[in-house]
């Protein structure tokens, strides 16, 4: 039986794919790129759908843009509605599946990269994209649908999305052999505490463990550069002179630098474990969510 909603306008793939774009950008005019044209295509699709199922989707105010109850129920269900209408004609023309992957830029670069052609070669029919964000980021995106799959620190992902342990961040600090102090110091605390330092600019995990550490010892430590990403602060390492604490698998870029990893007794408490995540959701509406999750965790813990 055909359902009665089908039997009036205002309701189209189109104007749902529109919606989200509105949604996604957090605004028309940021969805239309200040477009007065597709402003104004925004504007009424957004309306003929409010008008058919009879509710407001979005609170439109001056400076403010917020989803109504039913907006979110709409953006999900438009999304996942969207998002198995294009894995079923990419079967059906015989296109690989669009898979999208988000973490840290260190975790990018150090951790997966290195193990993806594995991933790739056992996940043939798969283009992955991965994207450079912040833990708060990846988990909004995995609620949204936004993102197939996020690399997180355990105590980050939350009880509602799937996940599996992949191996911890170990911690060591890097610093080129020139710059060094001469003679051994007192103490691992010591060293850190007469190097410069480069690290991350906010306050991220790592730079209050660090401050806490620092604190905890009684010996400040002197940070000369803050940059956006861990790989930005390996390179401060490399051609600035700096010291840094990075991830163990930092070590790759430096193959051919003179700069000596030290594993530091007092870094061990930093160790982070890490798990890939998710959403339940998404594993339920797209069958390959699952084997894909299974290849990369074994390629990660192989």
């Amino acid at each position: 039986m055909q359902p009665a909603a089908l039997t009036r306008s205002g309701l189209s793939l189109d104007r749902l794919a529109s919606f989200l774009a509105v949604v996604d950008a957090g605004g028309i005019a940021a969805a239309a790129d200040k477009d007065p044209v597709r402003q104004s295509q925004f504007s009424r699709q957004l309306k003929e759908l409010e008008e058919f199922f009879g509710c407001t989707l979005l609170e439109r105010r001056r400076g403010m843009f917020r989803l109504t109850t039913a907006g979110h129920e709409l953006r999900d269900l438009a999304r996942e509605t969207l998002a198995r209408l294009g894995d079923f004609e990419r079967r059906c023309t015989a296109q690989p599946t669009e898979i999208h992957l988000g973490a840290g830029e260190g975790i990018l670069v150090w951790l997966l990269l290195p193990r993806l052609k594995a991933v790739l070669r056992d996940t043939s029919r798969v283009v992955l994209t991965l994207h450079n964000l912040r833990s708060e980021d990846i988990l909004a995106r995995l609620r949204e649908g936004r993102l197939d799959f996020g690399i997180l620190r355990r105590a980050a992902v939350p009880a509602a999305l799937r996940s599996a342990a992949l191996p911890p961040v170990d911690y060591a600090l890097f610093v080129s052999r020139s710059t060094l102090p001469k003679g051994s110091p007192e103490s691992a605390a010591n060293l850190l505490s007469r190097l410069p330092l480069a690290c991350l600019e906010g306050n991220s995990e790592l730079n209050q463990a660090l401050a806490s550490l620092a604190a905890d010892e009684g010996t400040p430590i002197e940070v000369r550069l803050r940059c956006t990403s861990l790989p930005q602060v390996a390179e401060a390492v490399r051609h600035l002179g700096l010291a840094a604490v990075l991830p163990v698998w930092a070590s790759a870029a430096f193959a051919a630098v003179e700069v000596l990893k030290l594993d530091l007794p007092i870094l061990k408490p930093l160790r982070t474990p890490l798990r890939l995540a998710w959403s339940k959701r998404q594993e339920a509406t797209r069958p390959e969510i699952a084997r894909i999750a299974q290849v990369m965790v074994q390629q990660f813990n192989g």
